[in-house]
Parts: C-alpha cells; sequence; structure tokens
C-alpha cells in the first residue's frame, strides 16, 4: 500500500454510474467518498485527474466493466509459477473462450492453493471479454475524463469477498437484467464458474434453472458433482426473495447469504489491484502505453506552458519596472532642470556672498598693514613703495648702507605683528628681506601675505 497515496472505482450500469475516492492506510483501502453521476457526465477532474503531483502522490484509476460484458471460466492446471500457468491457459483458450481469440482480452486470477493438499490442482479463473466491447467501453471513459489504470470485473471481487468454503453451488444475483454468477464448489475447491445472462423479466428463473441442470448433468459426467445440489443465495433482499420463491419451487436446499456492500466491493478491488502480483486487469497493454504517455506529454505541456507563463509574467515584470524607473528618471530629469536656474542663482549668491565678506574682511586691511608699517618702520629706512592687493602687502625702500641690519628688524617686526581686531597674528607668512647695495644706499623689499587673505 505504500506505493499508493489514493485510488478511484468506478462501477457502470445502466441506471447510472457511481465513483468512490479511497484512500490508502497501512494495509487497506478506506472509502473517503462516493459520488452519483449520470451516464454521460464527466468524472471530477479533481478527483480521477492527474499531475505533477501523482509523480509523488501516486493514484490509481479502476474502472469495472459492465458484468453483462465479461465471461468467467474456471481451470484446474498443474501447479506452477504465474508465467507458465499463464502460457498453459494461453494454449486453452480456443476452448475456454466462447468467442474467437483474436476478438478477447483475458486475464486470470489464481486462487490459492489448499495447504493440506500440496498435490492438489491449481484453480485459475480466466476473465474474458470482447475487444470491440472493452474498446468501446474505453471510448466512452476517456469521452468522461476517466483513464482507468486497471480495468476490472466486478464479479470477481464479490466472489472473492464471500469466502466459500461450503459445498454446493453459490449463485451471486444481480438486479433485474444483469447476469448472475454461479460457481460451483465440490471437494474443497471451485469445479465450475459461469456467468449466466439473465433477462429482466419473471422468465429469469426458468432460464437460470436450465443454465443449473445442464452444469449439474455436466458435473455428474465428470464425477465431481457426488452430492445433493445444494444452493447458497448471494443476494440483497430485493432479490433474494424473488430468487428463494424459485428455489423452493424446485425443492432445493438453499442458504441466503448478505452480499458485500458496493462500497466494500470498491475498498476490497483497490486493496488488490494495488498489490504487485494482481493480473485480472483486462486493460489492453496498448490502450495502458498510450494512457501513460498522454500523462507524460500532459506533464511535458504543462511544464512546458509554465515555463513559458513565468517567462512572459517575468518580461512583463521586467518592463512593467522599466516603464515605473523611466517615469520616476523623467520626473528626476524635469526636477533637475527645473532646479538648473535655482542651482545658479545660489551658485552665484555664494560667490557674491563670498566676495562681501572678503571685502568685509579686507575693508580695513590696508589700514591695519599700514599701522603695522608704520609702527615698525625704523628711522633709518624709508618705504618708496607700498602695494596692497587680495590681502597681499608689497614693500619697497631704501636704507642707509651702514644700517641694513635694520631691514631684517623691520622684517621681524613684522612677522610678529599682531592684529588689534583679533588679537592674533597680522601676516600669515613675511617673505625674508632681499637688499641690493648701491654705495652708501640699498634698496630693499619683501612681501608680506595678510592672515585670511587671498594671494591670487
Amino acid at each position: 500500500m505504500a506505493r499508493w497515496y489514493s485510488a478511484n472505482v468506478l462501477q457502470t450500469n445502466a441506471g447510472g454510474r457511481r465513483l468512490w475516492h479511497l484512500s490508502a492506510n497501512s494495509d487497506h483501502f478506506a472509502v473517503q467518498e462516493e459520488t452519483i453521476l449520470l451516464l454521460n457526465e464527466p468524472c471530477p477532474p479533481a478527483l480521477v485527474g492527474k499531475d505533477w503531483q501523482t509523480l509523488f502522490r501516486r493514484k490509481l484509476n479502476i474502472a469495472w466493466l459492465p458484468p453483462d460484458k465479461v465471461f468467467f471460466r474456471a481451470v484446474q492446471l498443474p501447479g506452477s509459477d504465474p508465467a507458465e500457468i499463464a502460457s498453459m491457459v494461453e494454449l486453452q483458450l480456443e476452448k475456454l473462450s466462447p468467442l474467437p481469440v483474436t476478438h478477447i482480452v483475458w486475464s486470470m486470477y489464481l486462487l490459492p492453493r489448499l495447504s493440506d493438499k500440496p498435490e492438489a490442482l491449481q484453480v485459475v479463473i480466466v476473465i474474458i471479454a470482447e475487444r470491440s466491447a472493452v474498446e468501446e467501453f474505453l471510448g466512452q471513459l476517456e469521452g468522461e475524463g476517466f483513464l482507468p489504470d486497471r480495468l476490472e470485473a466486478p464479479g470477481l471481487e464479490q466472489f472473492l469477498a464471500a469466502k466459500i468454503k461450503e459445498e454446493g453451488v453459490w449463485i451471486f444475483a444481480g438486479a433485474a437484467g444483469e447476469p448472475a454468477l454461479a460457481a460451483w464448489w465440490y471437494g474443497g475447491t471451485i469445479q465450475n464458474l459461469t456467468l449466466v445472462a439473465l433477462s429482466a423479466g419473471p422468465e429469469r428463473g426458468p432460464q437460470l434453472k436450465t443454465q443449473l441442470e445442464q452444469i449439474a448433468w455436466a458435473g455428474e459426467l465428470e464425477g465431481w458433482l457426488t452430492g445433493p445440489l445444494k444452493v447458497h443465495l448471494v443476494a440483497a433482499p430485493p432479490e433474494a426473495g424473488f430468487w428463494e420463491s424459485v428455489f423452493k419451487e424446485w425443492g432445493e436446499q438453499i442458504q441466503i447469504v448478505p452480499p458485500a456492500s458496493p462500497k466494500e466491493l470498491a475498498a476490497l478491488s483497490a486493496g488488490r489491484c494495488a498489490s504487485s502480483a494482481a493480473s485480472t486487469s483486462l486493460l489492453p497493454p496498448e490502450s495502458a502505453a498510450r494512457y501513460h504517455q498522454q500523462f507524460v506529454d500532459r506533464l511535458w505541456m504543462r511544464s512546458l506552458v509554465t515555463v513559458a507563463a513565468l517567462y512572459i509574467m517575468g518580461v512583463l515584470f521586467y518592463f512593467g519596472m522599466l516603464y515605473v524607473f523611466e517615469l520616476k528618471n523623467n520626473a528626476v530629469k524635469k526636477d533637475l532642470a527645473n532646479m538648473g536656474p535655482n542651482y545658479t542663482n545660489a551658485l552665484r549668491d555664494v560667490e557674491q556672498i563670498r566676495i562681501l565678506k572678503d571685502r568685509e574682511m579686507l575693508k580695513y586691511a590696508a589700514l591695519d598693514c599700514w599701522k603695522s608699517v608704520a609702527e615698525n618702520l625704523p628711522d633709518s629706512m624709508t618705504v618708496d613703495n607700498l602695494y596692497f592687493q587680495r590681502g597681499k602687502l608689497e614693500l619697497r625702500g631704501s636704507v642707509i648702507a651702514e644700517n641694513q641690519e635694520d631691514v631684517g628688524t623691520f622684517n621681524e617686526a613684522l612677522r610678529t605683528a599682531t592684529d588689534p581686531n583679533f588679537h592674533e597674528v597680522l601676516f600669515a607668512e613675511v617673505s625674508p628681506p632681499t637688499i641690493r647695495l648701491n654705495g652708501s644706499k640699498g634698496d630693499w623689499s619683501f612681501d608680506c601675505t595678510l592672515k585670511g587673505g587671498k594671494s591670487q
């Protein structure tokens, strides 16, 4: 059961269809939901459809063939492995099948051998259906959205659910118009298994009686019918009342056995089909291969569609974001263009403020420089040229040759001169003096840079 996550069982009859949805437990299937469908109503895709999730949560779709489309046969063969038994059954198909072998599909079910009789023959239930009827039924299911993994005969489940142990003929009566399954259990095994087609009217009683009498005569001739005929009727109360009256008229012993409910049969069918040893499916191999290929192709197509959809969504998202960013970029450019004149005006204002500050700073700078020169100039020196511009003071003058040391003293005095307003050094830099002697006189010059001023 661990291989399967869920299962669906579809029953089709003249009155309509029923779909059971089952979930797999540790050792069995349990019915979770039952759906009543009309004959042409599509199956719910959410229940029976398969997608990529079924790769991890496997789903088993089972369809029951209508009872009137199936034939049962019981054959006894020497015990062997299932492959050899299948070969032996295939050799006897022409004798077992009511139809030409080329026009049928078939499967088989091996009944358990008795442990106390190891030398007993292997009883094989052969299930036969007409190929055209199976293909027509599959076409109908495909049109309704149900692609079966297995095609089963519901009569087999009812037969196995009865757990036959008592000798006699076991009759599994269906509803009016449906065939009845007759199983003859003698000698501790199934001697004959026949699906008897019956009409819907009251004449179905004599029809079944005729078939049972013929099988009983054949059993007496073959030697396996050794005791009195005892009837075990597996039928629901409405049908049981009809058949009980029929068999009482024949004077036969009859025992009523309640049948398993359709829900129970669905769970049993799912559990048996989920087993790896199950080989009773009537689904043609070519149909199974085609359904598997359709499933694979559907996964590929859905994957491609999903990838294409994601790609398209990604492209649309990319262009959408590109459009949004383009709008933002245009808005920024527009704002920047609008801010251009304001920015230019702001730069102009900053420059004007700087010029005003320089002018304010230099307003009395020339007078401070002249005052400092006048206060520190020695008597032996004269100033011939004083030029002040943009914080730079250029001094030119003359000195008596024998007092040329006064030029250095004057230079050092200006280097340490203080600003009366800020009480700090007035000049940031005073260049060394240059003296050119010409006889008894000399020409001197040096430059002073005002602290906080500009020399350019």
